[in-house]
């Protein structure tokens, strides 16, 4: 051992270009140094401390040969989840990995599972993850109480979701554990399933938009950034850094929730007649988002257009989400079912009634599927509205009592679309 920390010594020395009369003032003399080196003398505590500052590192490195930044590497890799399955499955599996090390790869492995489709999968190891953090550290359970939300919601019960993430949150305030990525990431999850339920979700919506950072993140800096502190022992400043690059991955994460978040403040910006807001929301909601979520935002981004008199914009807009969404699937079905709405409308405004009626009767067919009543309704009564504007009352009666029959049969409920980033009742 002691030979060990000799060596250790001789090639930290000599790799930093120091003579032994270097390390050794002014405590020490060279022979001192001369026999540590060569394994005839053991060193003392105070030695150790002398020599690591004077070559700039942990005494745990001399004594042990592992530099202590090595453990931050894991944490990175855990973060990037560059690591194939198997390396996040033995993180997860190993007991001698700290627990919340293991929570970090259940969440990985959740993840994973959610991108593939499999929320029973990601269930089961969000749940593993939550377990695993002690109490003392509730915050870290973040992720995965998050994602056990997702889940819930995914699976068509955002009310369960809502449920586990107020716990939650109630949680974290009793035990006087403020955490800004936490607050984001739970508000940004609750506003969704609150529009789902029929709530107000704008409160939600609010909260999480104000401790969301800007568009377009930089986490590949911050990592470059803790990886430097580490290599150069500033174990401290590395571990905050290591705190933010783990909050912009949470926020990374829930890219698409935090672009709902945007769209129900716009639409409440709306209902207020600020267009201007609204579009400013419905832009970054745009920039934030990804696949579906993205395709969403570009019909929100066209029904505003339109009501701010700029119908070339709203229809290049809605080709370029009709060029982009893929057929088939209930997320799919219920975009395109809005933007007939939406052709509807500017159908309208450009006095071209039958195109008007030929969209309408598209998206009522597509809600016949897919539901929500609530917007099965609404549609029957435009469609009703435009066929008496066309003298058509008795066509318009027959929507009427049809679109009622409909409502009334229909086994759909609101929230039906939770599973496809549907954010309320547009």
């Amino acid at each position: 051992m002691n030979d060990g920390i000799g060596g250790r010594i001789l090639a930290l020395r000599t790799g930093k270009g120091l003579t032994q009369r270097d390390l050794a003032e002014p405590n020490y003399t060279a022979a001192y140094v001369s026999s540590v080196e060569n394994g005839h003398r053991v060193p003392s505590n105070d030695a150790l401390a002398h020599f690591a500052t004077r070559l700039s590192v942990d005494v745990t490195q001399l004594t042990t040969g592992r530099h202590p930044g090595d453990a931050l590497s894991i944490e990175i890799d855990l973060l990037q989840e560059r690591q194939p399955r198997r390396w996040h499955e033995q993180r997860a599996a190993d007991p001698a990995e700290s627990p919340v090390r293991r929570a970090a790869a259940e969440v990985v492995l959740g993840r994973w599972s959610l991108e593939a489709g499999a929320p029973d999968d990601a269930t089961g190891h969000f749940d593993r993850a939550r377990l695993l953090v002690p109490p003392t550290l509730a915050h870290l359970r973040t992720p995965a109480v998050v994602g056990l939300a997702l889940c819930a919601r995914l699976q068509g019960d955002p009310g369960y979701a809502a449920y586990l993430l107020t716990d939650f949150r109630d949680e974290l305030h009793r035990a006087g554990l403020p955490d800004p990525a936490a607050a984001l990431a739970i508000h940004a999850v609750l506003a969704l399933c609150q529009s789902d339920l029929g709530e107000d979700a704008t409160a939600a919506a609010e909260t999480a938009l104000a401790l969301a950072g800007p568009v377009g993140g930089v986490l590949e800096a911050q990592l470059a950034v803790v990886r430097t502190l580490a290599a150069s022992s500033h174990l401290t400043e590395a571990r905050a850094a290591l705190a933010a690059a783990a909050a912009a991955v949470l926020e990374s994460w829930l890219a698409d929730e935090i672009a709902g978040a945007h769209r129900i403040r716009a639409r409440a910006r709306l209902s207020a007649g600020d267009l201007a807001g609204a579009l400013t929301d419905l832009t970054a909601a745009r920039l934030r988002s990804t696949g579906a979520a993205a395709l969403d935002a570009l019909v929100d981004l066209a029904e505003v257009h339109r009501a701010l008199g700029d119908p070339a914009t709203a229809r290049t807009l809605l080709s370029e989400a009709d060029r982009l969404t893929a057929p088939g699937g209930s997320a799919s079905e219920v975009r395109q079912a809005r933007a007939h709405r939406v052709h509807a409308l500017l159908s309208q405004d450009a006095g071209e009634f039958e195109a008007a009626e030929r969209h309408l009767r598209a998206a009522i067919a597509i809600h016949r599927r897919t539901g929500p009543r609530r917007e099965l309704a609404q549609l029957s009564l435009d469609l009703a509205d435009l066929l008496t504007a066309m003298r058509r009352p008795d066509d318009a009666l027959t929507v009427l009592a049809d679109g009622l029959t409909a409502v009334d049969g229909h086994a759909a409920v609101d929230g039906h679309a939770a599973a496809d980033g549907y954010v309320g009742e547009w």
